[in-house]
């Protein structure tokens, strides 16, 4: 299992180019996959009386500055990532080049939208934040009919949003449910959930990210930091190697100390030849010569057996030393 982590930027940058590109090299250095932004024509995606439309248009940077963004991440060594909220935005990053979208929440049933993703042949990452599981049925119905492909993240439309109503085992539920990868959109604070998400299944984690809580707008305050953010990756890939495959099967240093505690067969006194072996005569003790002798599982079919030869105190008991043992 291979999990892409992505640093969402979004509106953190208020604006700022130059403070947008140094969250970009904070979310590379940190190890996100992607650093991903948000991008709309204010006018095709907001009302005008909305409270926040100020809001959103303080925040926003240009298309010509998405470009430059695009370019920069990749210079950087990034991929970037970004949400359009409209045609005009899908359109400009078609432009640029990217193949791969994210789809927010609040568009999971904006047909039109995934549709023009579609046609344009981008991989679709649709956050299902607030929907129910007849319009996840719904979307991923059309998404099919389209020939689409994409991921699913569940997704708690809070911000913050509270442990209690994360239900992560939900990502189980959309693994079983659809054929297609499933992750995380988190919202929540800290680590915790993403790592747990992780542990559940979840290929794709998409955290807010920040190099400062304290900077006003976006969604600065509830994302994490590039030191958290590095931790998350590094204790993120550290419990998909923990999760491993499902088999059951040992490694060589796990078999080296398997040898090392299983008890085997020894002699609890001097035993003549000919003589039967009886828990009288028998001692299991972890061995000195570790992966040799018979180990406890052997007490039934030993104790039918009589010894070959005259054995020592504290000898070691191999098949050699029993007579009549198959």
């Amino acid at each position: 299992m291979d999990v892409k982590f992505i640093a969402e930027i979004g509106n953190n940058h208020n604006g700022n180019i130059n403070l947008a590109k140094d969250m970009i090299v904070a979310g590379i250095k940190a190890g996100a996959n992607y650093v991903k932004f948000q991008i709309y024509n204010i006018d095709k995606f907001l009302h005008r009386d909305s409270v926040y439309y100020k809001d959103f248009v303080a925040e926003s940077l240009s298309f010509g500055g998405f470009r430059e963004l695009q370019s920069y991440t990749e210079e950087k060594g990034g991929r970037f990532l970004a949400t359009p909220f409209d045609e005009d935005s899908m359109d400009v990053l078609d432009d640029i080049g990217l193949s791969v979208v994210k789809i927010a929440s609040g568009d999971m049933n904006n047909q039109q939208l995934l549709l023009q993703a579609i046609n344009l042949q981008m991989e679709l990452i649709i956050s299902v934040g607030g929907a129910t599981l007849e319009e996840i049925d719904a979307m991923v119905r059309f998404l099919n009919d389209n020939n689409a492909k994409f991921s699913i993240l569940h997704c708690i439309i809070n911000y913050p949003a509270r442990f209690e109503e994360l239900n992560l085992r939900f990502i189980d539920a959309l693994k079983k449910r659809y054929s297609c990868p499933v992750g995380f959109s988190d919202h929540s604070p800290g680590i915790e959930a993403s790592l747990a998400a992780i542990a559940l299944g979840a290929t794709i984690i998409e955290k807010h990210f920040t190099t400062n809580r304290a900077l006003p707008g976006g969604d600065n305050e509830m994302s994490v930091l590039p030191d958290e953010f590095r931790r998350l990756v590094r204790e993120g890939n550290n419990t998909v190697l923990a999760i491993g495959g499902g088999n059951r099967r040992l490694s060589a240093d796990e078999q080296k100390n398997k040898d090392l505690i299983r008890r085997v067969f020894c002699a609890k006194h001097a035993i003549p030849r000919g003589a039967r072996f009886t828990d009288e005569n028998l001692l299991l003790l972890r061995p000195n010569i570790p992966g040799e002798g018979l180990d406890a599982s052997f007490s039934s079919s030993l104790q039918k057996c009589r010894t070959a030869c005259d054995l020592e105190k504290g000898q070691l008991i191999t098949r050699e030393m029993i007579d009549g043992m198959a």
